[in-house]
């Protein structure tokens, strides 16, 4: 009733998703208006249309299992697969999903949680191919985690999948709210909020529903009873009935007491008229969830077979129980969620922990997996019990075997309280911290405190200290990072020279994230004059010297950095860690290739086999270094997946960088807006900016300003930009642009004394640093402040400089620069040649107002610009020409996709691109295409 919008809804996902345009309807809102049974017209819709349906069912008590909703989701359709059908469905990258449905632990090690999501992702997309799919999820507030942040991840990849997704939610707040509330936003997701009953609506209800003609006064007062919940005007509608009620005038009062009990009163009065044992029963459904096999609820009530199963045709009869026949077992669930809920709140706290502490021996004497038997412990109060701590430890590491550190780090909080005894507690502490440590630093840093405070190993506290100073700077806290590190080497042995170095690397890595400390400062000659050492400790130390050198503008850095990264190890023993980024940015500044090289085997090498907590560092930096190429699409698309993967993880500090460089992208592309949106978005704007390491921000703020035309604010975000460089010791000019932003704000501004002075400092340094992006930059600049012979020169000399480098966007710039000047000055023969070449340039990079400005300047010029046809194996982006050399080795959109970690759609669309700029039909004339 009243849902024809939902209805066509329904029906325009269904046909979309027939279509291959995937897509998430959410249906949200109160409970008991409905939700449920919109899901169930979905189900039908789509098995109408031929669509393999597969369900699931949210539900508090399956909250901490590991990945509960996805096994719901697809255990079934695994199970029921022959041998041949399983080979397709887990082909391919899918393979990595085992650990998720395996009921016994494989050999290998644990797949990393990026791994087991995109192993999820390509079995839905495996699903899709045999059948267009429909998964319907209700009760989603209560999804645990893992499920929600797969389903987060799916979202975003619907391009090209014959998928509908349908998830019924609850209108409440509730711990996972931050994922949903991603899936709400997604452009993919379509939000349904259906509405109470209309008063003729409820009219309507209670006609077809009660015997006899339904008087307008008593029908108004059943609307305004129940505010035309459906559930609510549905349980009152049964209590009318059950206590012999006419729907008169007269008994309009008698509506008002009875709605306002609601649900829970209403269910009350249905399990008064039931049997002892029927309570009993209830109860132990109530305490052992939804889908519970008749003999295990027997056993937790204390019913034999047949009491029981006439304790559960009464409770079906009265409608609180439904019954199902699953294999050929009668299994048992409530007919709603608040039913449930009623009866389990009927129980005082000592009758349901004790009723879960039953359930959780009656399951492990049955056999069940460790999951389900830790469910029930996690509602039992505490007792001192070595073999609960056991089991709950037991279910960690099965939560950590499926790629759930989510799951483990609630079972081992559980395990700490019970408590452990003395001789397991550190252990249980640090397995606790280290699961924490994936999904929440404050909470790992407060475990990995407390082991490292009793650890006397000294060894093993400086493999502690890492972790936890880590911690520490995720958290924005480094003098509690700096102080740990510190105790650690102060009290290591001498002979642990690799941890001695990694411990430093660590104090180096914290001046990213607050103001060099003097202590630090003090010490980093005698770090740098130490003799190598060839270990993971030594190398990552490189890096970090390398990151401060280059911050001070000194050229040797480069060197320091190459030799650290140079044969891979760092990547593949240290991924993600601070100080294998502070060698990327010491090498990007320098422009140097070996940064790209580096980045793209950690990029590879966390989605083989690593976790979001590497991969995103790695994408977000690889970003910047695309943007300085001028690889505006590359950058634009690492970027993004880099914020996506690190708002799946909760890795707030991650947008301070990867945010900054997305909007620098977006200002470069011509979306000035969504560039103001993204900076805001991290708290950077024009009255304020957040505490930590903003200045990558603040540069952009100040760009964003400049090009908004607010000069003067272009100037005062670009001196607080400078403050914030200053303040983390960064002087090199290969950084952040704001001495650029600054001098020509100044310069609008006639304020040419300030500009010279400011772009002069800018370019002492850039020559000092030597590296053709910065030297260009600086030489531009001042080029442009002069606008005499002069400044014809130092551009000219940018050009000259930047000509042979990486730096394509800076030197489309300067070559737009050159030639508008040279055509101000009255040679517009001469300008035309470098403004057809930043014509060029800029269009090749993406750098849609560059190549406007160069357009205009040429028209200007008296030339006639051509249309710049980007052809040619040169035209080609770094991802199309991965994907067109896979091509042409005959790899399957599929396996290019697998292998590189995007859809097939997006392979599809790149092969298009490609063969139009190849000028080509076939792959089969690909080889010889990228060979010309």
């Amino acid at each position: 009733m009243e849902r024809d919008a939902e209805l066509e809804a329904i029906a325009g996902s269904v046909a979309a998703a027939g279509r291959g345009e995937g897509s998430v309807l959410v249906v949200e809102g109160p409970a008991g208006v409905g939700k449920s049974r919109i899901l169930q017209e979905s189900a039908t819709a789509a098995d109408l249309a031929g669509m393999r349906v597969l369900t699931a069912r949210c539900s508090e008590l399956e909250q901490a299992f590991a990945f509960g909703v996805v096994r719901q989701l697809f255990e079934t359709a695994l199970a029921s697969a022959d041998a041949r059908e399983r080979e397709v469905l887990l082909a391919g990258a899918a393979a990595r999903t085992a650990s998720v449905f395996e009921r016994e632990a494989s050999e290998e090690p644990p797949a990393g949680d990026f791994v087991v999501l995109h192993g999820l992702y390509w079995l839905v997309s495996n699903l899709c191919r045999r059948r267009d799919l429909a998964l319907l999820i209700d009760d989603l507030q209560w999804c645990d985690t893992p499920s929600l942040r797969f389903l987060v991840f799916l979202s975003s990849r619907f391009d090209g999948l014959r998928l509908l997704v349908v998830a019924g939610r609850r209108s409440v707040r509730v711990g996972t709210d931050a994922l949903a509330d991603q899936i709400l936003a997604d452009p993919a997701t379509v939000i349904l909020r259906p509405k109470a009953f209309s008063a003729s609506a409820t009219a309507q209800f209670l006609s077809g529903s009660l015997t006899g003609p339904v008087d307008p006064l008593f029908a108004s007062t059943c609307h305004r009873a129940t505010a035309g919940n459906p559930l609510l005007l549905r349980e009152l509608v049964r209590t009318l009935i059950a206590e012999g009620i006419a729907p008169d005038a007269a008994a309009a009062g008698r509506v008002l007491d009875l709605g306002s009990r609601a649900v829970g009163r209403l269910v009350a009065l249905r399990m008064a008229r039931v049997s002892a044992s029927g309570v009993a029963l209830a109860q132990a459904v109530a305490v052992l969830g939804d889908r519970i096999d008749l003999g295990t609820a027997a056993g937790a009530s204390f019913l034999d077979g047949p009491q029981a199963l006439e304790s559960a045709a009464e409770l079906e009869r009265l409608e609180i129980l439904s019954i199902t026949k699953v294999g050929g077992v009668l299994s048992l669930e409530f007919v709603h969620p608040l039913v449930r809920a009623a009866v389990y709140e009927s129980m005082d706290v000592v009758g349901s922990g004790t009723a879960h502490a039953r359930a959780a021996k009656l399951l492990a004497a049955s056999g069940a997996g460790v999951e389900r038997i830790a469910a029930h412990l996690l509602h039992v109060p505490a007792n001192a019990s070595q073999e609960v701590v056991s089991l709950l430890r037991s279910a960690a590491a099965e939560a950590v075997r499926r790629g759930c550190p989510d799951g483990a780090y609630t079972y081992l909080r559980r395990a700490l309280q019970e408590p452990p005894d003395d001789t397991s507690r550190l252990a249980v502490l640090e397995e606790a911290g280290r699961a924490a440590f994936l999904v929440d630093h404050q909470g790992s840093a407060d475990l990995l405190q407390q082991v490292y405070d009793r650890t006397t190993d000294r060894g093993a506290a400086a493999d502690l200290a890492i972790l936890l100073g880590t911690a520490y700077l995720w958290l924005l806290e480094p003098d509690r990072g700096i102080s740990v590190l510190s105790d650690a080497l102060a009290h290591l042995p001498p002979d642990q020279e690799d941890r001695r170095r990694r411990l430093y690397a660590g104090l180096l890595d914290a001046t990213w994230i607050a103001p060099v400390p003097e202590s630090i400062l003090r010490g980093v000659p005698a770090l740098r004059e130490l003799p190598a050492h060839d270990s993971i400790g030594g190398r990552l130390l490189d890096c970090a010297i390398a990151c401060f050198d280059m911050a001070g503008g000194d050229p040797s850095a480069t060197d320091r950095a190459r030799l650290a990264l140079a044969d891979g190890s760092v990547v593949e023993e240290a991924n993600g860690e601070g100080a294998l980024l502070c060698g990327w940015l010491a090498l990007l500044a320098a422009d140097d290739d070996a940064a790209m090289v580096s980045m793209g085997n950690a990029v590879t090498n966390a989605r083989q086999t690593g976790s979001i907590h590497s991969l995103a560092p790695a994408y977000t930096f690889q970003s910047l270094g695309w943007l300085w190429r001028g690889q505006l699409a590359e950058a634009e698309h690492d970027a993004r997946e880099a914020r996506r993967l690190a708002h799946l993880a909760g890795l707030d500090l991650n947008d301070l960088f990867g945010d900054a460089y997305l909007a620098a992208v977006l200002m470069e592309q011509g979306d000035l807006d969504e560039a103001e949106e993204t900076l805001r978005s991290i708290g950077v704007t024009v009255t304020g900016h957040p505490v930590g390491p903003a200045y990558f921000a603040l540069d952009a703020h100040a760009r964003l300003r400049r090009l908004r035309g607010d000069n003067q604010g272009a100037v005062d975000a670009a001196a607080t930009a400078g403050r914030a460089w200053a303040a983390f010791g960064f002087t090199n000019p290969a950084m952040g642009s704001w001495r650029s932003e600054a001098a020509l704000a100044l310069h609008a501004l006639n304020r040419t004394g300030d500009a010279h002075e400011i772009a002069e400092e800018g370019l002492d340094l850039a020559r000092r640093w030597g590296r053709p992006r910065a030297l260009g930059r600086a030489l531009r600049t001042s080029g442009l402040l002069y606008g005499n012979a002069e400044g014809l020169d130092l551009l000219s000399e940018a050009v000259a400089v930047l000509e042979d480098s990486s730096a394509r966007l800076e030197h489309a710039y300067a070559l737009a620069d050159l030639g508008a000047a040279l055509r101000r000055s009255g040679s517009g023969g001469a300008a035309r040649h470098p403004l057809r070449q930043a014509l060029e340039l800029a269009t090749h990079c993406g750098a849609a107002p560059l190549a406007a400005y160069a357009r205009t300047e040429l028209i200007a010029s008296g030339a006639r610009p051509r249309r710049v046809v980007q052809t040619g194996p040169h035209a080609l982006t770094p991802s199309e020409r991965r994907i067109a050399e896979l091509a042409a080795q005959h790899a399957t959109n599929r396996q290019i996709a697998q292998q590189l970690f995007v859809t097939p759609k997006t392979v599809e669309l790149h092969l298009s691109s490609v063969f139009r700029k190849l000028g080509i039909s076939t792959r089969t004339s690909l080889s010889a295409a990228l060979a010309q």
